[in-house]
């Protein structure tokens, strides 16, 4: 199903990748502010001058911030009025069967080299969210597909360490952990879990490339699941939509 032609790896992320995840810091706080009910659904959020001042941190930091939040759901944008807490239930959900990965499935670009960094860390309270359990730690994976040596598309996985643990994973083969999480986690899947969303965030969570000038991407986040409905992992799959290739059926209609 996967091939992967090339691999280039790495394993611990460096510490100047780790400022520039402030943004993600900033995330997890607004997060919080929006789960413990400071921010409560249909309120408005200060504006971002003000907001901004009182995360401390530059508008530009904040905007990459709210713009995950937009991206996952939990705020909107009302041109002239502001930001406003909603209630993440608009967007296009399904479970299906194994289907494969979609980089591979859903781009009409063929990736020819797979760029992977991993690190390991604490979850935070979105990933513990998003992962259904709690866990001890979790191993979050990086990729980025090229062809012709272009980036084009970038996903993001959180796997609990549960699921490194229960199939022997060693973290530091970074070629089987790739084929891991690329291939063989599909194979040992009951289901997958489906959210489609368009977002404008896959250049700066993609971090290192540019993957689209123009700045607009299919995010694809998915979980697969094991024979319980717990996830095994759950990732997010950014691919420009000029780039996107998506046909499916559900439900006698096709997407």
């Amino acid at each position: 199903m996967i091939l992967e032609d090339n691999i280039e790896s790495g394993t611990n992320i460096s510490e100047e990748k780790q400022k520039k995840l402030k943004y993600v810091k900033i995330y997890d706080a607004l997060y919080l502010k929006i789960m413990n009910g400071e921010f409560p659904p249909g309120s408005q959020l200060p504006s971002e001058p003000e907001l901004a001042r009182m995360m401390g941190v530059s508008r530009m930091t904040l905007r990459q911030a709210l713009s995950l939040l937009k991206e996952d759901g939990l705020i909107s944008n009302a041109r002239g009025k502001g930001t406003f807490i909603i209630d993440g239930k608009n967007n296009i959900t399904f479970e299906q069967p194994f289907t494969g990965h979609p980089v591979y499935n859903w781009c009409s670009v063929t990736p020819e080299k797979t760029e992977l960094e991993f690190r390991i860390e604490p979850p935070s309270e979105s990933i513990t969210r998003t992962l259904q359990q709690k866990t001890p730690a979790v191993v979050i994976a990086d990729r980025w597909y090229k062809n012709d040596d272009r980036v084009f598309a970038y996903s993001l996985s959180f796997l609990p360490i549960e699921t490194i643990s229960k199939y022997e994973i060693d973290l530091n083969d970074n070629a089987g952990f790739l084929n891991f999480i690329q291939k063989n986690l599909y194979e040992k899947s009951e289901s997958t879990r489906i959210n489609i969303r368009f977002s404008g965030a896959g250049n700066f969570t993609a971090q290192k490339y540019t993957l689209s000038e123009k700045g607009h991407f299919l995010m694809i986040q998915e979980t697969l699941l094991d024979d319980r409905k717990m996830p095994l992992a759950v990732t997010k799959h950014y691919i420009p939509v000029d780039t996107t290739n998506i046909n499916f059926t559900l439900n006698n209609s096709t997407i």
